[in-house]
């Protein structure tokens, strides 16, 4: 049986150096007035990479990262912080997210007598990608496997947001008897119910508004969902190319009001950006849209999410389906909580009130 493997991270000094070279030889393109409207505003972009390239210290990141007890399983790379008496709990990333956007959650976690596991998600930051490209399916089972044989932990939580909603959605549909409880902040991101019959005014407003949004604001996905590998060479090639595609990400998704250093530091935005470049790993990360596009988990009728769920709604994130919408998922959805600040980020954005969500409605399921 495969065992578990003390990990440290270090990235290559080799590596550092060579990206500080790409950023002094940008081809720059020339900013103009429109700023953020079409995109990335040119002068940030500029601003950032020479921060990326000047006063930005990634050791001080890998140090901090470090201080976490980080081990690999068959391929796959996490993190455990605590040892409570609490159920474990398996906090699930997105894209463009990474185990980072964890950092300031997991301590208030253990803080709350809980074991806490962090994985990054097959193919992204430090875990191996994966032969072929999987779908959230394939990834559940992947983490799964991590929980279940690697650590040999019979009950446990998972919570997620974006990818890691559907794919700690999957599962607790997978494995209803190991996993205790769901929680969820992207709501939207769970599987298509089955049913839908009789729907509400303000579920009809849902599906029209998240259709708009997919013609206008989601051309992320269709990139990445039909042609991951015609992007990722620009991007693994280019540091301003990659920062232009993630932070626009972090500032369209976020509770920032346009503005994204109201909500994210120069240093923290490198630290996402470093761990993306470094372990070269765009590729592999944004192949799961591609997958899932090509073989979507669907809800067949009369099927549903069994366990005793939860859902935090914040301010920002990208589309709120009403709770009757979720519903037709989340067979048992104990809790729903709106809150008026946050966004798509929320365990980097907000991870207090995430923390204090996560905590309580574990409190009340028991």
């Amino acid at each position: 049986m495969v065992k578990p493997k003390p990990y440290e991270i270090e990235i290559d000094e080799c590596v550092l150096d060579d990206l500080r070279g790409r950023i002094e030889n940008t081809r720059w393109q020339e900013a103009t007035d429109v700023r953020w409207e079409y995109g990335m505003d040119q002068d940030f972009l500029r601003r950032l990479c020479e921060h990326w390239a000047g006063e930005y210290d990634w050791r001080a990141t890998e140090s901090r990262l470090n201080e976490f007890d980080n081990s690999t399983w068959d391929g796959i790379q996490y993190s455990i912080a605590g040892d409570g008496s609490g159920p474990p709990i398996v906090l699930v990333h997105g894209w463009p997210g990474a185990v980072l956007e964890f950092e300031r959650l997991v301590p208030l976690l253990v803080e709350a007598d809980h074991q806490v596991i962090v994985p990054s998600l097959p193919g992204y930051g430090f875990s191996e990608a994966p032969a072929e490209p999987l779908n959230a399916a394939g990834v559940a089972a992947r983490l799964r496997a991590l929980v279940e044989d690697g650590l040999g932990i019979n009950r446990y939580v998972v919570q997620g947001g974006d990818w890691g909603t559907l794919i700690a959605a999957r599962m607790a549909y997978d494995s209803p008897e190991r996993v205790a409880a769901l929680h969820v902040n992207s709501p939207s991101v769970l599987p298509f119910p089955a049913d839908l019959s009789d729907l509400s005014e303000a579920e009809q407003a849902w599906l029209a508004k998240a259709q708009k949004w997919r013609t206008r604001g989601a051309y992320y996905m269709l990139t990445q969902g039909t042609a991951p590998d015609t992007l990722a060479p620009g991007l693994n090639d280019s540091p301003a190319g990659l920062a232009a595609w993630l932070v626009s990400k972090y500032r369209d998704w976020s509770d920032c009001d346009g503005d994204v250093e109201t909500r994210f530091t120069l240093d923290q935005l490198c630290d996402f950006l470093t761990l993306y470049w470094a372990t070269g790993t765009i590729s592999t990360a944004i192949r799961l849209y591609a997958a899932e596009a090509r073989d979507r988990w669907r809800l067949e009728p009369g099927e549903r999410i069994s366990v005793p769920a939860a859902v935090a709604d914040f301010r920002a994130e990208i589309l709120h389906p009403p709770r009757e919408w979720t519903e037709r998922t989340l067979g048992d959805l104990r809790s729903w909580t709106e809150y008026d600040r946050g966004g798509h980020f929320a365990a980097w954005e907000e991870p207090e009130l995430l923390g204090r969500d996560i905590v309580g409605f574990l409190r009340e399921v028991g």
